[in-house]
């Protein structure tokens, strides 16, 4: 192999003297640092000065105050709550008890007021009249219980229904009058409220469809049977209703039918 001038192999022993010429005739490498193109450097462009107001030079802002929060009063500033009434208690259905109510009428009557009356002229009458025409009698109207759904007045009627002449109840709230007949609780239209001035009725405890001296007298059978006006509890209701002394018991109207009680209140003159 040959190598051009002034090249040639080493020598065989570098102790020889044998040195790298310090002019060679080649260009040296800078490894790249000049020779190779270098990127720009970057430029730096001063940007915008905003000027930034000192304290002393910015509007005042007027921020607005609290409002003042309400003084809580103290144990002595509280206004006393009043103590708590006892609801009246509902009557329970104890069939040895009598049902009486002292006060029979709705409302007061006044002593201006006349109305004509039959049969017992100082005691009670019986007033024709409708179930949505009734309020009228208010404060003559006997109250023969009362609905345990609201405590609304239930009035003592009788009507006519199938050729019978029966007591029965007037709700106020319901504007609706009814009799009992064949196990049926029946809705009537023409009716007649019975009517009487305070303290000349009373109602006394019976049972068995045994009635007291006195006994007031609502109505009649077919038959010419007399039917008594009385009052039983079904249901925490205290219903109206009518006496039947050959069936022994007392049928109210309760939810569209006939119920039989054999203990119940005879309505009674008092003389």
């Amino acid at each position: 192999m040959s190598y051009p001038p002034p090249y040639g192999p080493p020598p065989p022993n570098d102790n020889l003297g044998w040195q790298v010429p310090s002019n060679p005739p080649y260009p040296t490498s800078d490894y790249g640092l000049i020779s190779q193109p270098q990127p720009p450097m970057p430029i730096y462009v001063p940007s915008v000065i905003v000027p930034v107001p000192v304290a002393s030079q910015m509007p005042q802002v007027q921020i607005p105050q609290m409002p003042t929060m309400p003084q809580i009063p103290t144990m002595s500033q509280v206004p006393q709550v009043p103590p708590i009434v006892p609801m009246p208690q509902i009557p329970q259905s104890n069939q040895s008890q009598s049902t009486y109510v002292r006060n029979i009428h709705h409302g007061q009557l006044s002593g201006s007021e006349e109305f004509q009356v039959t049969g017992y002229p100082e005691e009670y009458d019986w007033v024709l009249t409708t179930p949505t025409t009734a309020t009228n009698l208010a404060g003559r109207a006997v109250v023969g219980g009362k609905d345990s759904w609201d405590g609304s007045p239930l009035w003592v009627i009788r009507g006519w229904h199938r050729g019978n002449l029966m007591p029965g109840s007037l709700s106020l709230r319901k504007n609706k009058a009814y009799v009992t007949h064949d196990g049926n609780e029946v809705s009537i239209g023409n009716i007649e409220v019975l009517c009487a001035k305070p303290d000349y009725l009373k109602w006394l405890p019976a049972a068995n469809g045994n009635v007291p001296p006195g006994a007031v007298v609502g109505g009649k059978t077919t038959t010419g049977e007399p039917l008594y006006v009385g009052r039983a509890i079904h249901q925490l209701s205290v219903i109206p209703g009518k006496i039947h002394p050959a069936h022994g018991t007392c049928y109210v109207g309760f939810g569209g039918t006939e119920v039989a009680c054999s203990h119940y209140d005879v309505l009674c003159r008092l003389s």
